[in-house]
């Protein structure tokens, strides 16, 4: 198997920069590869982080852009080590998209739920349970999809972790997903998260909260508060995966994700719902 390498924040940073300066140049991303005698796939790929330039490639698009040549050694710097093996690639096509990437770099994390537990806190049993619903697979490939979405709860184990904050509508834990005591496991397992995990934070969304803003569906935010324009929307349905970038569609989810934390029980009131409903 080819060894997949994907970029670390400093890399998605290299590119974010690297399509700003091009936009502040009045530029298009044809006439820029025409300049180059590039593809224009090649600045694509460069400014959507899914390739690594190299420097000489870099140095280019710098002196095209203007860029004094004392702030040339800064944008290098970016990178250096911008590109890493990622632990999920050991797990082949177990992961798609750029979801467990943002997942493992994002500062903060932001979701609403409205069909399945959150990746982040689901037991392996309830995990096994959904996979199989949707995959027929045999067994041991069953047991490398729990174990690579297990992998990525990693990332709340670190000595940093990412602040975690999940609205989780009320239907999720009322779903009989497969028999009462794996919900019942997982719903305690959702209550000490809630109480034992200072950087988690864990709403539930009753059925008496009927808003607009519980109807956009569900999806996550990825944040990074040093540069909001690394932040990044996600949706994922029937149809495949979602991504959101601008700030248009950012500003939409963050209104309803406001939205639905103002109409659903408060985290301590949400730690006592989870509470009584393992012993209903």
């Amino acid at each position: 198997m080819a060894v997949v390498k994907t970029p670390t924040l400093r890399g998605r940073r290299l590119a974010l920069e690297l399509r700003r300066l091009r936009e502040r140049s009045d530029l298009g991303q044809a006439e820029v590869a025409r300049r180059l005698s590039w593809s224009r796939s090649k600045i694509s790929r460069i400014e959507d982080a899914a390739t690594r330039p190299t420097a000489k490639d870099v140095q280019g698009l710098l002196q095209l852009y203007g860029l004094d040549s004392d702030r040339h050694d800064a944008i290098l710097q970016l990178l250096e080590d911008s590109w890493q093996r990622g632990w999920w690639t050991a797990y082949g096509d177990a992961f798609t998209g750029n979801y467990v990437l943002l997942e493992d770099q994002a500062p903060e994390i932001r979701g609403y739920e409205t069909t399945a537990v959150p990746g982040l806190l689901q037991t392996p049993d309830y995990a096994r349970a959904l996979i199989r619903g949707v995959r027929r697979v045999e067994a041991n490939e069953l047991d490398r999809l729990v174990a690579a979405r297990i992998a990525r709860q990693a990332v709340l184990e670190r000595v940093n972790p990412p602040d975690v904050h999940f609205v989780i509508s009320e239907s999720v834990l009322r779903f009989q997903i497969e028999h009462a005591d794996l919900m019942r496991k997982q719903v305690s397992a959702l209550w000490q998260a809630a109480v034992e995990r200072p950087n988690v934070t864990i709403q539930i969304l009753p059925f008496t909260a009927a808003i607009p803003h519980a109807l956009e569906g569900p999806f996550t935010l990825f944040s990074f508060p040093g540069d909001h324009g690394l932040d990044v929307g996600h949706s994922e349905g029937a149809l495949g995966e979602w991504y959101a970038e601008s700030e248009a569609q950012l500003t939409r989810l963050r209104v309803a994700f406001a939205g639905v934390c103002e109409a659903a029980l408060s985290p301590a009131e949400s730690a006592d719902w989870l509470a009584a409903r393992t012993r209903e």
